[in-house]
């Protein structure tokens, strides 16, 4: 099996490097991993300039670009066979709720997703500045992904897997499927001038509560999953597109052609 791994955090990520020592128990791995921390950077693709890659080692390359780069690149370009996986992570720190959305390690797993190839991001909740033991982490995620191959995902779903804090892996009480919960920040954007009066902001700010409206069960969530002691997997489908809205866009169809001969007849008038 080949597998490749990438993530948001940079190649000396500690979260990285136990990742890669568990997963090569399982095939040939592959590392394309961020420059430098892209924190935030979801599924971001570099476009409009080149992107500098550098060779570390055999099989080991870093790349001055978004987690999206990194493994496009690797599939499109530098991997000689398409890998088998993608695992993105372990990332420092949870991504949960909205938050999974604007995760650079959530949009490594996207791309690969996206190119047909079963990816799975993978993270890990901070308390007090540090994470569970990583090795055990890096150890229950290859678990979990040999479990995914037995049980195989749809095609364009993306497993996020996120671990909670512990000081004993024997903590964790298993694993449970979640649904993304909704996080309300406070004080979102934050504004403050420099000493010649410019204007600059800081996005962020204090974590006030979980947002419980519309769901019915809180148990499910995936904040609440982790608050448990359980890994929270969420299945997500990077299809972005619902079955429902409205049933009939006749009158709205009719109503578009009408304004498009309007406007053509206004074009004409002298």
């Amino acid at each position: 099996m080949v597998i490749l791994i990438t993530n948001d955090d940079g190649l000396d990520s500690e979260g990285l490097i136990a990742l890669r020592k568990e997963a090569e128990k399982l095939g040939e791995v592959w590392v394309f991993a961020t420059w430098e921390d892209r924190s935030g950077s979801s599924h971001a693709i570099t476009l409009t300039s080149a992107i500098r890659v550098m060779k570390v080692e055999e099989r080991v390359f870093k790349v001055d670009g978004t987690p999206t780069d990194c493994v496009n690149i690797a599939i499109n370009g530098i991997m000689p066979k398409t890998p088998d996986i993608v695992i993105s992570g372990i990332n420092i720190g949870e991504n949960i709720g909205d938050d999974t959305l604007y995760s650079g390690t959530f949009g490594g797993a996207i791309e690969g997703a996206i190119l047909g190839i079963p990816s799975f991001a993978v993270s890990a909740r901070v308390k007090d500045g540090r994470t569970g033991d990583l090795k055990a982490i890096a150890r229950m995620t290859c678990e979990i992904i040999k479990f995914s191959l037995e049980n195989p995902l749809p095609k364009k779903v993306v497993l996020n897997i996120n671990f909670p804090f512990f000081k004993s892996p024997t903590e964790i009480k298993g694993v449970k499927l979640a649904k993304l919960s909704r996080r309300v920040y406070g004080e979102k954007a934050l504004h403050f001038q420099d000493p010649r009066g410019r204007d600059f902001w800081f996005i962020g700010g204090k974590e006030l509560k979980v947002d419980a409206d519309g769901y019915e069960d809180l148990k499910d969530l995936d904040y609440f999953v982790l608050e448990e002691k359980y890994i929270s997997i969420t299945p997500i489908k990077v299809e972005f597109k619902i079955d429902f809205w409205v049933d009939d866009l006749s009158l709205l169809s009719e109503n578009i052609r009408k304004e498009a001969f309007l406007w053509e007849e206004s074009q004409e008038e002298p």
